[in-house]
């Protein structure tokens, strides 16, 4: 099912973390950067406000999953399928690599390979 960018995300939990999730940008294909993949946007879920009504401010943490050749003929690249395990595999890593869900600074992002996830 294909929805806005912004109506897919959700929470989950790694260890005592909950992480709320959310599409940044879907895949493109021939930008200045070469090939994007689809990428996600992690942040630790805190439903606190602060006192001007705004969410609490965490260190955001940027998955950007391998690019995907479309299977036939398409003026759009196909979304790749990030199950579950792929995101929270994804999320373990980046954490290895040093990010902390409850750090606050500049967005850390993680370009994955293939041989990063699991098949």
């Amino acid at each position: 099912m294909r929805g806005k960018k912004r109506d897919i995300g959700g929470v989950v939990s790694v260890g005592e973390e909950k992480l709320r999730w959310s599409v940044k940008s879907d895949p493109a294909w021939k930008t200045t950067d070469g090939d994007i993949g689809l990428r996600l946007s992690v942040v630790r879920h805190d439903p606190t406000l602060t006192r001007h009504g705004t969410p609490k401010a965490w260190r955001e943490l940027i998955l950007q999953f391998p690019f995907e050749k479309p299977k036939h003929a398409s003026r759009f690249p196909e979304r790749p399928d990030v199950t579950p395990e792929k995101l929270l595999a994804a999320i373990r890593l980046a954490m290895d690599a040093g990010w902390e869900p409850h750090s606050r600074g500049r967005a850390m992002e993680l370009i994955l390979e293939a041989g990063d996830l699991p098949a």
